[in-house]
């Protein structure tokens, strides 16, 4: 998996070039939202048959589910692409407490993931968009599960307020990958979407006066960090 993701690279960095990387990115919309609907287009087509199997029906009906659930989350992912590029992401704040802000998106997430949480965390607060700070975690905690190592996330007190680590242990960046990993679109998506959860998640944390960073743990393997700042003392009271 590592190997593959090195040839990875991202839609606006390396296939725009001198053209202009929103019309490029649009055009990859375009072609990569069409993939739901051919199977949604045979399955109608084939459901009308009046000499269907009930077990042939049923398979085509999970088609349709399946389906349409990856082109509403695909529908979605553009809608949060366009508000971010708006700056409109988050649209309410409250304080909210990290390790239960941590505790729920590893929850919401499909994936394993060893947890450590610095107890006082417990006694702080941050101030932001709890929905949105959770769809951020969960999907850096899938993009890390899809690299086939253990998913570990940490969070603890920093100086610049609050750190959560999301590593994936066994697994190193590949030559290019985390220079690249939130300049454009993933050109092979980790979920079956359009590419664009990852900077839609920097995106996040920009927008609760953050920042996100690959980085690299102790032992060389690939990482994620998101800085994220407390509450205001004068908020807090």
């Amino acid at each position: 998996m590592a190997d593959a993701r090195a040839h990875r690279g991202s839609v606006s960095t390396e296939a725009a070039g001198d053209a202009d990387p929103t019309a490029i990115l649009l055009d990859r919309l375009a072609h990569d939202l069409r993939g739901p609907l051919s199977p949604l287009q045979t399955a109608a087509y084939l459901l009308r048959r009046p000499d269907l199997e009930p077990d042939r029906r049923d398979e085509l009906l999970a088609i349709i589910d399946r389906q349409t659930t990856r082109l509403s989350s695909m529908v979605q992912e553009v809608s949060d692409w366009a508000r971010a590029r708006q700056s409109r992401l988050v649209s309410r704040r409250e304080a909210i407490v990290p390790s239960m802000l941590v505790e729920l998106a590893v929850t919401s997430s499909k994936a394993d993931v060893r947890l450590d949480v610095a107890a006082e965390l417990d006694e702080r607060t941050l101030d932001g968009d709890a929905q949105r700070l959770v769809q951020m975690l969960v999907a850096l905690v899938g993009f890390m599960h899809s690299r086939h190592g253990e998913v570990v996330m940490t969070a603890e007190l920093a100086e610049q307020g609050v750190r959560i680590d999301i590593a994936a242990d066994g697994s190193p960046w590949s030559p290019g990958e985390r220079e690249s990993l939130f300049t454009g679109a993933e050109a092979e998506p980790f979920d079956e979407g359009l590419g664009l959860r990852l900077m839609i998640a920097k995106a996040i944390a920009q927008a609760h006066g953050g920042d996100m960073r690959a980085r690299e743990t102790r032992n060389g393997l690939a990482m994620v960090r998101v800085l994220l700042p407390l509450r205001a003392a004068a908020a807090e009271d």
